[in-house]
């Protein structure tokens, strides 16, 4: 099973490309962990992983992690929503920037396919407050962390037209499980989970009854290892299909913890999206519905 191929994580000690890898070597594949490994080792120690250490801004770096390579799994950002609505140059600088120069090193080096990790509610913005969003809508980005994630999309399109690179960007709607921070001011489920579990205080917007697609991060590596070899399209939407309000995750992780919340509610911020509602219909009808975690199993899980 290992000469299905050989894949690069980039981002691999990341919350998402730690599970991606893996999700990818229990599928059989071969993985190369790129990241500067700045904390323990998130993912399964396993002998068809070869942890590589590496700055992604380092372009010797990322010319010696391409070589060999296969597939590229791109899950690095170095912005968060939060960060980038205070700093829009952050994302042209530091993503849409550095993302063409790794995609002119992946062109060098005759990878056949890139995955990149797109988000399906801040690339669709607007758009998805008022219906559920295809991928065949134009997107409606609000916030500068979401024109960033587009305008990679955008590039990535540019370079399958000019080099014939392909690529697949996938959508995820708002993934939670182990491994993610609750201290980097992205992700409501792990912010929340920790500060109820120091007895601080939930901050709120509005009235609570913002929605999400929340989806366990296992369900969503199995969606993405599952599909992208065979994929017809270059862009896919992933997460589980529901819709979730804050006030409903708040007494979710109230049960899973047996803890209860402090909540203060403020007034949201002009980027704050009340839903995000994406559709997986292209994902099922492609390539089947999965039986996905459900919200309490895996809150569960994360607090454990």
């Amino acid at each position: 099973m290992v000469g299905l191929g050989k894949c690069l994580v980039i981002g691999a000690n990341g919350f998402v490309g730690s599970h991606l890898v893996d999700e990818l070597v229990e599928a059989g594949y071969s993985v190369r962990a790129f990241d500067r490994f700045g904390s323990p080792v998130r993912f399964v120690k396993n002998k068809q992983v070869e942890v590589f250490v590496g700055d992604i801004f380092d372009d010797q770096a990322v010319y010696k992690a391409l070589e060999g390579v296969d597939y590229v799994f791109h899950s690095f950002s170095a912005t968060t929503p939060f960060a980038s609505d205070s700093d829009p140059y952050g994302d042209i600088t530091l993503n849409i920037l550095r993302n063409v120069q790794i995609f002119e090193q992946c062109v060098a080096a005759n990878v056949k396919k890139v995955m990149f990790m797109s988000s399906g509610g801040a690339v669709y913005g607007s758009l998805s407050e008022h219906k559920e969003a295809s991928e065949m809508d134009a997107p409606i980005p609000v916030s500068p962390y979401g024109i960033g994630k587009l305008g990679t999309e955008y590039y990535l399109a540019y370079f399958n037209r000019k080099y014939g690179m392909k690529s697949i960007s996938y959508r995820l709607t708002n993934p939670y499980g182990p491994r993610q921070p609750s201290n980097s001011n992205q992700g409501v489920i792990p912010i929340f989970i920790g500060k109820i579990k120091k007895g601080e205080e939930l901050t709120v917007y509005g009235d609570g009854t913002g929605s999400r697609d929340y989806i366990y991060i296992r369900d969503a590596t199995k969606m993405i290892v599952k599909s992208f070899a065979n994929a017809e399209h270059h862009t896919y939407n992933i997460g589980s299909g529901y819709q979730t309000n804050l006030n409903e995750i708040i007494e979710s992780i109230e049960e899973a913890t047996g803890l209860t919340a402090k909540v203060a509610h403020a007034e949201a911020p002009k980027t704050f999206l009340q839903n995000a509602r994406v559709s997986i219909k292209r994902f099922n009808e492609e390539f089947g519905t999965l039986n996905t975690t459900t919200l309490s199993e895996g809150l569960k899980k994360t607090v454990q």
